[in-house]
């Protein structure tokens, strides 16, 4: 898959083909043929890359936190059931890193975020002020919160990935949010989230 690609929505057909010969890859994967799983990477390599820098901001432990995510999924691969889409299981694997990373923080680091091109100063604060309360979430409410509205994910498809129902989901949402509003420093800018 292209760069240019990556991006784009997949046809119907496209998304079946996909889906079988991915289904076939892990089965093979799951007997232990590594260039299987390899190929599994290079399918979902730019996706789980992308989880990695949005969710922890920061590009610096990105390498580290891929191989993680990739350990994780081949020493778990044999434990993959296909009652969910191999990528959301993956993604699942992938925040669920990402999590922990986070937790294993002792001390506050500067990141980068969206807004470091951004020349605007109040709005870099007030991503920042948004960015840090998002961190003090926990659990669903970070994964739900993050999904939503940093990567803009279907509430249905959330619920999927967090195995809940879709009101559950939306519950979690909006509680994050809802913590997100009363942190001391989000209402100091009065962001509307």
């Amino acid at each position: 898959m292209t760069a240019n690609t990556a991006s784009m929505p997949l046809t119907v057909d496209e998304e079946q083909m996909l889906s079988e010969s991915e289904s076939t890859l892990v089965a093979l994967a799951k007997t232990g043929d590594h260039s299987a799983f390899t190929r599994l990477l290079e399918i979902h390599d730019r996706r789980v890359m992308s989880v990695i820098v949005r969710f922890t901001g920061n590009r610096f432990d990105r390498d580290d936190l891929y191989q993680d995510i990739f350990m994780a999924c081949y020493l778990a691969l044999p434990r993959f059931n296909g009652t969910c889409a191999f990528y959301t299981w993956l993604h699942r694997i992938a925040l669920n890193q990402c999590i922990s990373f986070i937790r294993s923080r002792k001390t506050f680091e500067p990141e980068e975020d969206i807004a470091a091109e951004d020349d605007d100063w109040e709005r870099k604060a007030q991503l920042r002020a948004v960015s840090n309360a998002q961190k003090q979430l926990v659990g669903a409410q970070q994964i739900g919160f993050h999904l939503y509205y940093v990567e803009q994910w279907l509430i249905e498809d959330i619920a999927e990935l967090l195995e809940c129902s879709v009101s559950a989901a939306k519950t979690h949402i909006h509680r994050a949010r809802e913590k997100i509003r009363a942190d001391e420093e989000v209402r100091k800018w009065n962001i509307e989230i």
